[in-house]
């Protein structure tokens, strides 16, 4: 079973991995980082923890991109290199 933790570790590692190819941006979609990470079907049940990764890693700089065309759960522009100024908001005590 996949855990919130899964999903942050995917995401640090696209953002490692685009930082060293000298990308500007990395966006990622939900449904698309789920089917990465879980061998299980994209359901509602299980992609609170895939939107919970997504929005703990993200940083004041970084945007959410609503795309009314397309039914996307979540789609977040995150914005690199990322710096200590630009870590996650959430609180990692909790």
């Amino acid at each position: 079973m996949v855990s919130t933790d899964h999903f942050r570790q995917a995401i640090r590692s696209r953002l490692e991995l685009a930082s060293a190819q000298g990308g500007r941006e990395l966006t990622i979609e939900c449904g698309e980082l789920y089917r990465s990470v879980s061998e299980l079907p994209v359901s509602n049940r299980w992609m609170i923890f895939c939107c919970n990764a997504m929005r703990a890693e993200m940083a004041i700089s970084d945007e959410v991109i609503f795309d009314h065309a397309k039914e996307t759960l979540l789609k977040v522009k995150y914005r690199l290199p990322r710096t200590r100024t630009s870590s996650p908001m959430s609180n990692p005590l909790h």
